[in-house]
C-alpha cells in the first residue's frame, strides 16, 4: 500500500514539472527588437524644441522644395534633429537624423570665452538651425563640367549623369566641426543623394 502511494505521488510531481516547462514563453516571443538603421533614431513623440522651415529650388529649377529641421528632445543641447527635404507636391526625397551636438561642435571656432554657458550653447544650436539653409549654400551646376569624378559617395555613372545636367542644383551643409556635406537631387533615383564633401 505504501509503495502504491509513493508511485502515485511521484507521478503527480513529474506531471507538474512537465506542465511548468510547457507553459514557459520562449525567449523569442519576449525578446526586444533591435533597429537595423545606421542613423540615430529620433523619437518624434518627444517635445519639439525648435523648428526651421525654408523653401528653395533644388530638385526642380521651377518649383521650390521644402527644407525642414525639427529638434526633438527634453532639452536643446541634448536633442535630436530630423532633417527632411520634401518636394512641392509632398514627396519626401531626403531624410537624415543627427544630434544637436553635431550642430554645436563648430562653436569652438567662434568661442570668445571658455567654457560656454548652457544658454550660450542653446543659442548657438538654434542659430545653426536658423542658418542651416541659406541661398549661399546652393550652387548650380552642382558639379563643374571639368571636375574629375569623385566616387566616394556615388558611382561614376551617377556622377557623370549629374555632371552632364547644367541645371542640377547642389546643396552644402556642415555637421560636426569639419564634416561638410554636398547633396544633389538625382532624377534617376528620385531622391537626393550625397555626392561629395568639403572641410577637413
Amino acid at each position: 500500500m505504501a509503495k502504491t502511494i509513493w508511485w502515485v505521488a511521484l507521478a503527480f510531481l513529474c506531471s507538474c514539472h512537465s506542465s511548468t516547462q510547457e507553459n514557459t514563453p520562449s525567449s523569442s516571443e519576449n525578446g526586444t527588437s533591435t533597429s537595423q538603421s545606421g542613423q540615430k533614431d529620433v523619437d518624434t513623440s518627444r517635445e519639439i524644441q525648435h523648428i526651421v522651415q525654408r523653401t528653395h529650388l533644388f530638385s526642380s529649377d521651377t518649383q521650390p522644395d521644402y527644407f525642414r529641421l525639427a529638434l526633438h528632445g527634453d532639452s536643446i543641447t541634448g536633442g535630436q534633429v530630423l532633417f527632411t527635404i520634401t518636394t512641392f507636391d509632398g514627396r519626401l526625397i531626403y531624410e537624415e537624423r543627427f544630434s544637436a551636438a553635431d550642430l554645436e561642435a563648430s562653436m569652438v571656432y567662434e568661442m570668445l570665452s571658455s567654457p560656454a554657458t548652457l544658454s550660450d550653447r542653446e543659442a548657438y544650436i538654434v542659430k545653426r538651425m536658423d542658418e542651416f539653409v541659406q541661398p549661399s549654400d546652393f550652387v548650380s551646376p552642382a558639379i563643374a563640367p571639368n571636375a574629375p569624378a569623385q566616387t566616394s559617395f556615388v558611382n561614376e555613372t551617377t556622377w557623370r549623369r549629374i555632371q552632364s545636367n547644367p541645371k542640377a542644383i547642389g546643396f552644402k551643409y556642415l555637421l560636426g566641426k569639419e564634416d561638410g556635406r554636398l547633396l544633389v537631387y538625382d532624377p534617376e533615383q528620385k531622391k537626393a543623394v550625397r555626392y561629395g564633401r568639403f572641410g577637413g
